[in-house]
C-alpha cells in the first residue's frame, strides 16, 4: 500500500510566537509531549522552528547544563539560567524544510535523511497545514499490517 505525508502528519498543530521565552517553549514541549514547535511572527507568518536540540546545542546554554540525551531531556538544571528568559527567536532554526501533503513517504524520508532533521513542516498553498516527524514514520512502520510501499 502506498502512503503519503497526509496519511501520517499531525494536523492539530501547537505553534508559538517568536517572542515567547525559551522557558515557556520548554513548558509547552513538556505539556504536549513534543520536541519541536513551529514559530510564527506577529502577523502569524511562519518564521522558524524550535526543537529541544536547538536549545541544547546553543552555546549560551552550554555553561548551565550537561545532558545525556536518551529521548528525554532534563531541563530542570537550567531553571536558574537567564538563558531561558531569552525569546525563542534567538535559538530557533530559520531554515525551514517543508513538504506537501501529497508527497510520498519516500520523498519525506529522503528530505529528512539528507538534511539530518527529524521534522518537516507540511504546507499547502503557502499555508501551514501540519507537521510530520520521524516518530510518525516509525509509528507507521511499527503499526501497519500492510506491506508499505515507499
Amino acid at each position: 500500500m502506498q502512503f503519503y505525508v497526509k496519511d501520517i502528519m499531525t494536523t492539530e498543530l501547537v505553534t508559538i510566537k517568536e517572542n515567547i521565552s525559551i522557558r515557556d517553549a520548554i513548558k509547552i514541549f513538556s505539556s504536549n509531549k513534543i520536541s519541536g514547535l513551529p514559530i510564527l511572527d506577529q502577523d502569524y507568518k511562519l518564521v522558524g522552528v524550535i526543537s529541544a536540540s536547538d536549545i541544547i546545542k546553543n552555546k549560551s546554554s552550554s555553561a548551565f547544563f550537561s545532558v545525556s540525551y536518551k529521548g528525554e531531556t532534563d531541563f530542570e538544571c537550567l531553571q536558574e539560567s537567564k538563558f531561558l528568559d531569552h525569546p525563542v527567536s534567538t535559538v530557533m532554526t530559520k531554515e525551514l524544510f517543508c513538504i506537501e501533503p501529497g508527497a510520498t513517504i519516500a520523498k519525506m524520508a529522503k528530505i529528512m535523511y539528507e538534511n539530518k532533521i527529524h521534522r518537516l513542516l507540511v504546507s499547502e498553498y503557502d499555508k501551514l497545514v501540519g507537521i510530520v516527524t520521524t516518530f510518525d514514520l516509525l509509528k507507521l512502520i511499527a503499526t501497519s499490517d500492510e506491506n508499505i510501499v515507499v
